[in-house]
């Protein structure tokens, strides 16, 4: 019985690590424009956001289709969309200037 359970157990860790694989990871400091390379090479596709919201950023949002937001002020963060498949997901940066990658979550599907 013993072993049926950490067998079990380690079915449902190993189906649970790949679910988590499936969200893409980026170095620390990765530029916007390689991981968009990367993703693309992925599989993944930019959705291009139907309500944007981009004051102060308009470049951005014309040069990314797929910002979905992009704040202002501060550290002039954006959400931008990607899918695989059923996958939704949102790729924050952080930058102005040098747009960086500081995270990856998802949205649906995942």
């Amino acid at each position: 019985m013993r072993t049926a359970l950490a067998a079990l157990a380690l079915v449902v860790a190993a189906g649970g690590a790949q679910a988590a694989e499936q969200l893409p990871r980026f170095k620390p400091n990765t530029l916007y424009p390689d991981a968009r390379v990367s993703l693309l090479s992925m599989g993944w596709q930019p959705v291009a956001a139907s309500n944007r919201a981009c004051d102060q950023r308009e470049s951005t949002c014309e040069t990314y289709p797929e910002a979905e937001s992009c704040a202002p002020f501060g550290s002039a963060a954006c959400s931008m969309l990607w899918k695989r498949g059923e996958q939704l997901i949102s790729v924050m940066t952080i930058g102005d200037a040098d747009i960086l990658v500081r995270s990856a979550s998802c949205r649906s599907g995942c």
